[in-house]
């Protein structure tokens, strides 16, 4: 989540709320936040069951075991899904200017045509 925490301004300057879901152990998650710190709120979901309601949980691959594959997820005010990215395996990420253009499209006025 390094390259989300890069972009924290881009993000603010946005009106955008970041979240972090994580879904390790909770004694590893605070161990690991000794040494790392986010400028936005991280939540364990060591039961799965928040990746499971959003359809990214990985029971069993090539790659993985029991973990949430890497995704994006853009809601807005009124707690509506706007955009999603939902990665292939444990290093694909979504290019920052897909984020930010989702974002860009809820908070652009309303045009009248």
């Amino acid at each position: 989540m390094g390259h989300v925490r890069r972009h924290t301004e881009d993000f603010d300057k946005r009106g955008a709320k970041v979240v972090g879901i994580l879904t390790q152990d909770p004694g590893h998650v605070k161990e690991y936040l000794k040494e790392h710190s986010y400028p936005f709120p991280l939540l364990v979901d060591y039961d799965r069951s928040v990746a499971r309601a959003y359809g990214v949980h990985v029971k069993l691959n090539l790659e993985s075991v029991n973990i949430a594959r890497n995704c994006v997820f853009v809601i807005d005010g009124e707690g509506i899904i706007r955009w999603m990215y939902i990665g292939y395996h444990q290093a694909d990420w979504p290019d920052d200017s897909e984020v930010f253009a989702a974002l860009d499209s809820i908070t652009a006025p309303a045009t009248v045509s």
